[in-house]
């Protein structure tokens, strides 16, 4: 028997890496041991230690090879890929040039998938990825489901701890020299400059918890998100002022209130900024990693993976962006049965637009039932 029938690979057949030799087929061996084990350990919250459910480890495993096989196939027989990598064989999926075995295109839902699964890679891995990619499934609409009141509140404290390092002195070496390979492609230095004040900075970063608590107070939608200058603040009458030239969907100027802690937020987060090379010929409030402003596609990437630090399941939802939003309006008009209020806040022209947020929230239904529940109480 030869010595590479020793070469195990769970979840894939030999055929799938006979493009690799015998040392390189080694190498991806030990490479994808240590993936699936990841997966299964920590690989849905490494933060947390919390791994994907195992019905999900083989094709979240299977999807990242797949995308392995697509590198090899372009004669890069690589055993690390790369962002670049990531954004080509999105573009390539966005465009049907991937196909299933059958040369038949994938369905929307399976190439958010794939997405999915590449950022699960790199997580594993520490590299930063934000694509400017989104595939409709991901594009905010009204048929967006809300969170609920817990999950807000949930997205709100999980966006203190979003993709901050743990404290420096509370891991092992091993741990450390992972988070500083992720800190470094963060930071776009070399992993041996990464020192302890630029840990401790990232773990003191307002950026997401200012952009996630503006957006729970005013349902932001996606592309207002990526028009948003600090000119447009006014934070010492707790408001932000948006012209009417960079307003989404309405002609008119409009005023957007701010709760005090959103407030108080977006002031840390400026004190930052302003120490940020990235922000030094913009006025935009927030730029992703890239220096771009923010789309539905990063946003929802952002939100993915907040979602899956926080256990936030979708079960059976359709949760996006719009969500936020969505559940924005949904508490306001539950407060005060004011579609007017709803249409305000949300900047929508009629009431008939802001009639869909008039539903009752999950707390209500829960109240409802248990309140026609007879019989014997536990």
């Amino acid at each position: 028997m030869g010595e590479d029938s020793k070469i195990e690979f769970e979840f894939l057949s030999k055929e799938s890496v006979s493009s690799l030799n015998f040392q390189q087929q080694v190498l991806y061996s030990e490479l994808w041991t240590d993936l699936v084990e990841w997966l299964r350990t920590e690989g849905k919250n490494p933060q947390k230690k919390v791994g994907y459910k195992e019905s999900n480890v083989r094709p979240v495993a299977r999807r990242i090879h797949q995308w392995f096989t697509y590198a090899w196939e372009r004669d890069q027989l690589v055993l690390e890929l790369t962002p670049e990598l990531g954004d080509q064989f999105l573009e390539e999926l966005e465009q049907d040039e991937i196909t299933t075995n059958d040369g038949k295109p994938y369905e929307e839902n399976s190439k958010r998938k794939f997405k999915q699964a590449l950022h699960a890679y790199f997580r594993f891995t520490g590299q930063e990825w934000e694509p400017e990619i989104a595939f409709s499934d991901e594009t905010p609409s009204f048929n967006s489901d809300p969170f609920n009141r817990r999950e807000r509140e949930l997205l709100l404290n999980g966006s203190f701890d979003y993709r901050s390092p743990p404290s420096y002195s509370n891991v092992s070496p091993e741990e450390r020299d992972r988070w500083k390979r992720y800190l470094s492609q963060r930071l776009e230095k070399p992993k041996k400059e990464v020192t302890r004040s630029d840990w401790e900075e990232l773990r003191r970063s307002w950026k997401i918890p200012a952009l996630i608590s503006t957006s729970l107070d005013a349902g932001w939608r996606a592309m207002m998100v990526g028009r948003l200058q600090t000119t447009h603040l006014d934070l010492a009458n707790n408001q932000i002022v948006i012209p009417a030239s960079v307003a989404v969907k309405n002609e008119k100027k409009w005023t957007v209130t701010l709760s005090e802690r959103s407030v108080k937020l977006l002031n840390k987060w400026l004190e930052q900024r302003v120490n940020k090379t990235k922000y030094d010929n913009s006025t935009n409030i927030w730029l992703n990693r890239n220096g771009n402003p923010y789309n539905s596609g990063s946003l929802n990437d952002l939100l993915d993976n907040l979602m899956e630090q926080c256990e936030i399941e979708p079960n059976g939802r359709t949760l996006t962006w719009h969500s936020i939003r969505h559940s924005t309006g949904m508490y306001v008009y539950d407060s005060e049965r004011d579609l007017a209020l709803v249409a305000e806040i949300l900047r929508h022209k009629s009431l008939a637009a802001a009639r869909k947020y008039a539903h009752p929230t999950p707390e209500t239904k829960q109240d409802v039932i248990e309140g026609i529940q007879g019989g014997v109480s536990f």
